[in-house]
Order: C-alpha cells, then structure tokens, then sequence
C-alpha cells in the first residue's frame, strides 16, 4: 500500500477543477487584482490560491489567508468558505490536522449559506482527508454523499474526480478491481467533456496498479501517456509523480540506471516544490539503487537524508525503508553496532506498520459492508419512489377503482412494511454485532503490538545495558507476543473468508476415524506436555461428507481447546453416533469446565470470550466462532454441555456421507 505517498496525485483531485495552472492564466489573475476591491478581489485571491496548489504551497497558503481575511472584514461569506476550502486543501499532505479544521469550517459556513455546490467540493475534500489519514470508512461515506450532490447539478467534470477519490480507497484497501472500475470512469467522464489533458494522474492511478498486479508493459505505457499528458499541463507535482512511479517500475524490472534518472528528476522537482515526503520517497529510492549496486557510502549518504525527512513529518513507510538500506549497508560494511542500532529502529517500524495492515483488513470488510448496507438503503428509497408513482398512476386513470386498489394496497403495504421492519431489525442487531465484533479485535490487536513496541523499545534505548539473560528473556517476551498477534490475526482471516463472497465449501467423502487421529498426531506434543492421553473411540466406517480443510481446522480447534483447559495426566476422548443423515460428534475432557454464565455467550460474534489454559496457554477468542460458522455452513448445528471441575463436552452434527 502507499498511502504514505498518494498525496501528489491527491493535490489533482481538487473539488474545484483548475483544469491546469498555466502561468498566462496566474499572470493574468494577478494583473486583475492589482485594481480589484471587495468581493471580486477575494475571489480572485481564492482562484490564485487554488492554481498555486499545484506548484507552489507556501504561495498558495498566503493567497488563502488573504482572501480569508478580506472576506471576514466585508462579511462575503461564500468567499470567506472558499477561502477556508482553499487553505484546508493547501494543508492536506504535510499537516492533517489543519486541513481537516480549515475544511470542517469551510463546510460549516456553506451549510449555512445552503451553498449545495460548495458543500459537496468540502464533502469531496474531507474524504481525501480522511482517506490520507488512514480512515476508510469515514472517506467512503463522504464521498458518495459528495457523489450524490453532485449529480443533482449533472457537472461530469467534478464527477470524475469524485469517482477518481474513490478509486483511491480501494487502492489502499488492495481492492483492485473496484479501483480500476472507477478510474476509466472518471477518464471517461474526462474525455466526455473534452478535458483530456486532466487525465494524467489519472493514468498515472492505473498504471500504479498494473504495477502492483505485474502487468508491468500496461503499467508503462500507462506511465508513457500520463508523463505525456502531466508535461503538457506543466504541473510540477503531476510530472514529479510520474518520474517517482517510472523509478519504481525500472527498479523492479532492474533497468537501474533508468531508475536512478527518474528518481533524480523526481527529487528535483520535489526539492523546487518543497514536498517533503516527496523528497524523503526519491531520496530512499535512490538509496536503494546503490544499495543494489553496492556502492553502500553512496546508499547511507541518501538513506540518512530520507530518514531525517520522514521522522519530521513521521511518514512510517519512509523510515522503514531509509532504516532497512542503513541496516544493510552497515552490515555490509562491518560496522555491526550501527547495523544493529538501524535494526531495531526498522523492527520497531515494521510492527506499527503490520499493525496498519491487518488493520486495513478489518477496514476492507467494514468498507465492503458498509457500501452494501448502502446499496440496500438505496434500493429501499427506490422501492419506496416506484410505489409512490404507481399510486399515482392509479389515481389519475381512474377515481372509481382507486377506493378499493387503496384499501388493498394499504393491506399490501402495512404487511410489505412489517417486514421490511422485521428484516431491518435484523440487519440492525446484525450490523451491531459486527460493529461491536470489529471494535473488540481491534483493542485485542492493539495490546499485543504495545507490548511488542514496549520490549523492542527497551531493547533499543537499554541494550548496552542489558545481562544477557535479560535480552534472551525480551526476546523470548518479543516472541511470544508475536505469536499471540499471528494467532489472532490467522483466526480473523480465517472467519473473513468464511464470510467472502467466493467462498466455496468443496465437501468430499472423508473417513471421520482418520481424521480424529491426524488432528491427535498434530496435537500429540501439547497432549504430551501435560500427560494427557488422547482416545479416539470412533467406528471405523463412519464417513461424513465434509470439506477436508475445514474439518481438519474443527477438530483441531476444538480438540486443542480440550487439551487447553485440561489438568495434568488427564484425558481426552472423541466420539461419534451415527443419526442416519447426520453423525453426531463429542469432544469430551475432564477439565476445568465452563459456568453457566458463560455457556451462552460462547458463539456470540459480539461477545468475546477468551482464556488462558491450565498452564497459561492463551488463545485468539475466535476458535469457537470459526467452528460454529464451519459447522453451519455444512448444515449441521453445535452445543456444549459443561460443569465447573467436572469437565466439559463439545457435542455437533454434520453430514453423513450417503455414498
């Protein structure tokens, strides 16, 4: 993903469209406001402030706050928000926060004034902002309410850039066909309204994905006409872009020397154009060209200034690449203090970073969910609009029948409506529960890392001081919270893919005695580490109908479980009855046991239970969900009887094979 880097070509997707900022139109509005007063002249200064985004921020700020300060002085509020708006797109790239404050503002002054059209430009803006800042969700919503204001004035041109925005979130979240279906959208909403030349970023977008797909001749002849095109518009941050992109393709198609030249001319424009993470990107490509080369005095010299840029504006991406090529070149060099120094740094990073992925994951399917929560509003809305017309229709072609047609289609509509509630209560308790689901993984995600950034932290500021069982015991602390995160994360994807789309159950005929005994074979090392003997009492002829990786993945979860939870020298049995259709499965042990109280919120998506083992085994707190939803989706059902001290037993169905 590089989010870290979309700025540049998030600088075109203005909700104004400047269609350029040429130097005659900037001479021009600048002539005109030697002599202008009052409103115009606020105008005006706004105009310059959006051309100047493009090449010049610092010129493009003052602008802003020029017209912010006329326009406050004459009371003009539509151009005190178009001062606002202008000043919070300025900021966007290199200081979030005031972007987001300038453009909240702005948004309020023009709901105030009902100024529709500028309400969707600050609605569009704050999706950019939201979706620079990691937040999915909150860019999407905004978005379409853009995209939905949008098409009330028909304008294609500002339409286009919403559906370009769009396709940026997709991007993040590795969606990538979605992407691309919005951007030759927007290209050709572009190429509908006769402004081609303002689908160089454009071009650039979908080059970057055919590059992260390894379409790599797509990606370069989209980069070819996007360069073409961004020249032409003489837009220093568009053509920069395309130099950074093109860099990147040579390195992986290891054309090096091509790729040394890009980034060079990419950082010349960036250092013009003062774009620090834009710098800090083509510095670090450089480096690692001469990483590659193993000119490694060369590749620090790069890699230090990329650091130091990055940890200004805390672009983590950035830093981990600067401190990867410091580690190696150090390495590399003997100097193994300096390695390891740039080691640690780069670990600490990779963990926030990891923790950014996983956590992209859990946005992608609140996004997906989301956007179809939506759709099925809009359905609604429209089903609602077509029955109002229908009514309509009735009356004018005849007052005789309407009576009786309205006494009915009440009749219809009171029932079509208690259903509809029904469904929509449904949703709504089943939007709540992923809701609250999604909110608990995230803080359970979230623990881990902080101790993984606690110990590594440590490590780093401490290690010259540190005895040597103290590093084997924080590394040994290190791994074990790794392990907690893998476990937590496998589980959750596991559960997503259960609930994909494409997902496909491929059922088999499977021997359930062979099955029981090599889940016992892969579990034999924990069983034996507490001396529990493992009994498989199944008949050798019962055969289910199952797909195989999900049922290796049942019985695996639920006979570790019973190994967890488990004393010293106990037992574990698995056992089945044959029910005619289905067979009737237990996993019994004699352990610890589960209260009642706790029984029925065992397989509640929304009610996370979790424990430690006998011994302190921990576990993800979503194995029994997995195995619920497995088990479901075979047609089959799972209960739990338990006593506290007593033991419990984990009792389900699946289908029996008929074959």
């Amino acid at each position: 993903m590089k989010k870290y880097f979309l700025y540049i070509f998030i600088l075109f997707i203005s909700a104004i469209d400047h269609s350029f900022a040429q130097k005659s139109i900037i001479d021009s509005l600048e002539n005109k406001l030697t002599n202008s007063v009052g409103k115009e002249r606020v105008d005006l200064l706004n105009r310059l402030s959006d051309f100047y985004q493009y090449n010049d921020l610092q010129v493009a700020i003052e602008y802003a706050q020029k017209g912010i300060d006329l326009a406050d002085s004459i009371g003009y509020q539509k151009g005190l928000a178009g001062g606002y708006g202008s000043l919070g797109f300025a900021y966007i790239g290199f200081d979030s926060s005031k972007a987001l404050e300038y453009t909240k503002k702005a948004l309020e002054i023009r709901r105030q004034i009902n100024d529709e059209e500028g309400i969707s430009t600050s609605l569009n803006v704050l999706g950019v902002i939201y979706y620079y800042s990691g937040d999915y969700l909150l860019s999407i919503e905004h978005h379409l309410n853009s995209i939905k204001m949008k098409e009330k004035f028909g304008n294609k041109v500002i339409l286009a850039t919403s559906y370009n925005n769009i396709a940026l979130v997709y991007m993040a979240v590795e969606d990538y066909d979605k992407a691309l279906e919005f951007l030759y959208k927007a290209v050709q909403l572009r190429i509908e309204t006769n402004n081609i030349r303002s689908t160089g970023i454009i071009k650039t977008n979908i080059g970057e994905i055919y590059a992260r797909i390894g379409n790599y001749e797509k990606a370069k002849n989209y980069f070819s006409e996007s360069l073409k095109i961004n020249k032409e518009s003489a837009s220093k941050s568009s053509i920069a872009y395309s130099y950074y992109c093109f860099a990147n393709l040579y390195v992986t198609l290891k054309e090096y020397e091509n790729a040394f030249n890009f980034y060079d001319s990419a950082l010349v424009l960036y250092t013009e154009m003062d774009i620090k993470n834009g710098i800090a990107n083509s510095e670090n490509g450089i480096a690692n060209v001469f990483k590659i080369k193993e000119d490694y005095d060369s590749s620090i010299y790069h890699a230090n200034i990329a650091l130091k840029l990055a940890e200004k504006i805390n672009a983590l991406d950035n830093i981990s690449k600067a401190s990867n090529s410091l580690y190696y070149c150090y390495q590399q060099k003997g100097n193994f203090k300096k390695a390891f120094e740039y080691l640690l740094l780069n670990k600490s990073i990779q963990d926030s970073l990891m923790n950014d992925d996983k956590l992209k994951k859990i946005a992608k399917i609140e996004l997906d969910y989301k956007i179809e929560k939506m759709k099925q509003e809009q359905e609604q809305e429209l089903n609602k609009q077509k029955t109002f017309n229908q009514y309509l229709v009735i009356i004018l072609f005849s007052g005789g029948v309407i009576l009786l047609v309205i006494i009915r289609s009440t009749r219809s509509k009171k029932l079509a409506n208690q259903k509809l509630n029904e469904l929509n209560s449904q949703l709504h308790e089943a939007n709540s529960a992923k809701d609250r689901f999604i909110s608990i993984i995230a803080h359970d995600l979230r623990g881990p890392y902080q101790s993984t950034l606690g110990l590594s932290g440590v490590l780093e500021t401490e290690f010259n001081s540190l005895s040597e069982d103290e590093i084997k015991n924080s590394i040994s602390n290190l791994n074990s919270s790794l392990k907690k995160q893998y476990e937590l994360l496998n589980d959750l994807l596991k559960w997503a893919n259960l609930h994909g789309g494409n997902f496909k159950i491929t059922k088999e005929k499977l021997s359930l005695h062979k099955s029981i005994n090599e889940t016992f074979d892969l579990l034999e090392l924990s069983a034996k580490k507490k001396k529990i003997i493992l009994t498989n009492t199944v008949n050798n002829n019962l055969y289910l109908d199952a797909d195989k990786n999900m049922l290796d993945l049942l019985l695996r979860n639920l006979i570790s479980n019973s190994i967890k939870f488990s004393h010293e020298e106990g037992d574990v049995s698995v056992s089945a009855v044959d029910k005619e259709k289905n067979i009737q499965i237990t996993v019994s042990d004699k352990g610890i046991g589960i209260e009642l109280k706790e029984l029925t919120n065992l397989f509640k998506i929304d009610k996370h239970f979790s424990r430690k083992g006998t011994k302190n085994e921990v576990g993800s707190g979503l194995g029994l969900i997995l195995c619920k939803e497995i088990i479901e989706k075979h047609g089959g059902s799972i209960w739990v009887e338990s006593e506290v001290n007593k033991g419990s037993r984990f009792i389900f169905t699946l289908p029996k094979s008929q074959s």
